[in-house]
């Protein structure tokens, strides 16, 4: 393991491939006190926004430009173009390479490793819809790994200087933590969607469904915020309500198979949570349990 130069805030930093996660990421570094020496962007009017925002960095097309300013490189690329991104540079011993990838292993950043860099990833559960979503890694998780203990213990200095928290994570359980992460996010708005289009047989088009659903979805955000879970379930499967659940699912599956399957397949995932609070019998419990199984059962055949 080859020791690095003593990391914080003057150390020079670089982002690359700045798309929205790295260009709101450099912002964020920058309004912090980090020393944003560098940043890379292949759009040349992206590249001159960036200059407008981080008037100390330079901001240019070619990576290894870049990484050769910088102790520390972020690449924040997409994730199927992290390793190649990676292989485009030559590399230092006593640099850091982090990707901010969420299912990726470290084993992304090998061609790095090899040339004597350390090696880290640091990746903020959140989602960035502009180019300017600096303000979204308030408060925000970052899930952060790395074999090298400096450079671990000052990327979570970082989460907290961004108003952030990290917390560590190992290669191997990078998969199953992305997969919640788009449960929660990207599938949630799929899933949100999906309801919206139910509307349909109403008369009332998916766009104005869903400016209607809006205060609802806030309501049960706010719920798991405030009283988390199983609290924040309502309906008829914390009831009990049997006979509701089989109204649903007649009518799901008669709009559309994929909806209806959608429903009964998240209904019954997610059965065991709305039990914790309490209110099912246990009877009702297994009358919704057959139900959306048998309801699954048919969707397969």
């Amino acid at each position: 393991m080859s020791p690095l130069p003593e990391l914080n805030k003057e150390s020079p930093i670089a982002v690359l491939a700045a798309g929205r996660l790295g260009s709101s990421l450099a912002i964020a570094l920058s309004k912090a006190g980090y020393n944003v020496a560098a940043v890379t962007s292949r759009q040349a009017s992206h590249r001159k926004w960036l200059s407008d925002q981080i008037s100390n960095a330079i901001v240019v097309e070619n990576v290894q430009t870049a990484a050769n300013v910088a102790s520390i490189v972020f690449i924040t690329g997409p994730d199927a173009h992290i390793e190649e991104i990676c292989s485009e540079v030559e590399w230092r011993s006593h640099q850091a390479v982090v990707h901010c990838a969420g299912v990726l292993p470290l084993a992304a950043l090998d061609e790095a490793r090899v040339a004597g860099a350390e090696t880290a990833g640091f990746h903020p559960l959140q989602t960035f819809p502009t180019n300017d979503s600096s303000e979204r890694l308030q408060d925000v998780s970052f899930a952060t790994e790395s074999a090298n203990p400096a450079l671990f213990y000052w990327l979570r200095l970082l989460a907290t200087d961004l108003g952030g928290s990290a917390f560590q994570i190992e290669s191997s359980h990078r998969a199953v933590y992305h997969a919640s992460a788009v449960m929660a996010c990207g599938l949630l708005a799929g899933l949100t969607g999906l309801a919206a289009e139910m509307w349909e047989p109403l008369g009332i088009e998916r766009a104005d469904a869903l400016k209607r659903m809006i205060p609802l979805l806030r309501a049960t955000v706010d719920a798991l915020d405030g009283k988390g879970l199983p609290d924040a379930i309502t309906g008829p499967f914390v009831r009990g309500d049997v006979e509701t659940v089989a109204m649903h699912l007649a009518a799901t599956s008669e709009k559309s198979p994929e909806i209806g399957k959608a429903y009964s397949a998240l209904a019954l995932a997610s059965l065991h949570i709305a039990k914790e609070q309490g209110g099912m019998s246990e009877s009702a419990f297994e009358s919704i349990k057959a139900l959306l199984s048998d309801e699954n059962q048919t969707h397969k055949t």
